[in-house]
């Protein structure tokens, strides 16, 4: 069997290139899209990858041939066993390919730092199109030094993080800092709220005043009012947008206003087209979405979509605590334009908040708990925040809490 790949800018010139070498009598094994080159000038074009296969049977050679000629005899010999050899190449390599879904071609396979860092971005349980691009772009960048294992690892984490942002979100230049919290039900927009409070107020001093857009919800103002007390910041309620407006107005001379909205299904769009009139017009309100790290690959991106309707400048993900497996936050964060904040990771208040940092993105690719004296990197205030360009990942070190 021959196994042959043809790349070009559509599927029927890749069929012509196709007869044209291997005759009418091959097979297509494979069609797939390619991502765009990064490679060049201006916009990539996409193009498509055929796999194609033809029998072809090894010249035969008589008994009285082989007699006839020692000569002939050795040809025939090494022209047999080349022919062995290419087809046990190819058979293993359409296995591979058959195994390894959409990643690797064969001439990806026999790369060694092509394949572990494969291995890598598998474990970490990313979606075959994040890893076929990242194949894709460690491929293109050709031929380098060996590499140990660990590099390896460090240079798999480096890619994946490379393309997450991760970002604080900036204080206006004259004003109060004005965050809202937006989401789902049951996500933990409350408890996060009062964390970030009890941060800037207790900690560093801020002047703090909390406003409740949650009137839905029993005993949600309550909560929210057994927060503030203890803290001793004020509490406003508003019930809509021009009662949300006058308790701005009121707090302009505080230095952070932080709102509480109540959660909203991503199933019903007429809730989450009020929250957006509520919201409409007011470009000095950070807008934080705030996900679950236990939720789904899909849900997440459904929860974006129909949020997104909201000009949300950002993200913070609950719950790390419970999961081991943060692969959909993972796989979420590197099709989300917008930047992560913050992390949290369990109900205590104010404790269980941390800045998003890649180092802590690392240690939940890893499986790595928040707890383990062995985790990958440290998650150290003021480190690794800021601009997606900073990759560099340390080997070692202790988580430290924001």
């Amino acid at each position: 069997m021959n196994i042959k790949q043809f790349r070009a800018a559509s599927n029927q010139e890749a069929l012509r290139m196709v007869k044209k070498e291997m005759g009418p009598d091959a097979v297509i094994l494979r069609t797939r899209t390619l991502p765009p080159s990064k490679t060049g000038h201006g916009r990539g074009e996409r193009h498509v990858e055929v796999t194609a296969a033809v029998d072809f049977s090894p010249p035969e050679y008589t008994s009285a041939r082989i007699e006839t000629s020692s000569a002939l005899t050795t040809e025939a010999m090494i022209e047999r066993w080349k022919s062995l050899e290419r087809e046990l190449h190819d058979i293993k390599s359409a296995i591979l390919r058959a195994d390894a879904g959409k990643g690797l071609s064969p001439e990806l396979y026999y790369n060694r730092t092509v394949r572990t860092l494969y291995g890598h971005f598998q474990s970490f349980g990313l979606r075959p199109e994040i890893i076929d691009a990242l194949l894709v772009e460690a491929h293109e960048c050709g031929p380098r030094r060996d590499k140990s294992e660990q590099d390896l690892l460090r240079e798999s984490l480096s890619r994946v993080l490379r393309r997450i942002d991760v970002a604080l979100p900036k204080g206006p230049s004259e004003g109060p800092e004005i965050d809202a919290f937006i989401g789902p039900t049951g996500v933990g927009k409350t408890t996060t709220l009062a964390k970030l409070a009890a941060l800037r107020a207790v900690k560093k001093g801020h002047r703090t005043v909390l406003i409740t857009l949650d009137t839905f919800r029993i005993a949600a103002v309550s909560q929210l009012q057994t927060y503030a007390r203890i803290m001793g910041i004020p509490l406003e309620v508003a019930s809509g947008k021009m009662e949300l407006d006058a308790a701005i107005r009121r707090n302009r001379d505080a230095d952070l206003i932080l709102i509480d909205t109540a959660g909203r299904s991503p199933n019903r769009e007429e809730e989450i087209e009020e929250l957006a009139r509520v919201f409409h017009g007011r470009g000095d309100v950070h807008l934080f979405l705030v996900l679950s790290a236990a939720t789904d690959y899909a849900n997440l991106l459904r929860a974006a979509g129909r949020f997104g309707r909201l000009p949300y400048r950002s993200t913070i993900f609950t719950k790390l605590d419970e999961i081991r497996d943060g692969s959909a936050m993972t796989n979420f964060l590197i099709s989300e334009p917008r930047p992560v904040s913050y992390f949290t990771t369990g109900q205590q208040v104010p404790e269980d908040i941390e800045k998003a940092t890649r180092k802590r993105l690392a240690k939940v690719m890893l499986g790595m708990p928040k707890d383990d004296p062995h985790a990958y990197g440290d998650a150290k205030e003021g480190t690794e925040n800021g601009s997606s360009s900073r990759t560099k990942v340390p080997s070692r070190g202790l988580y430290g809490k924001a």
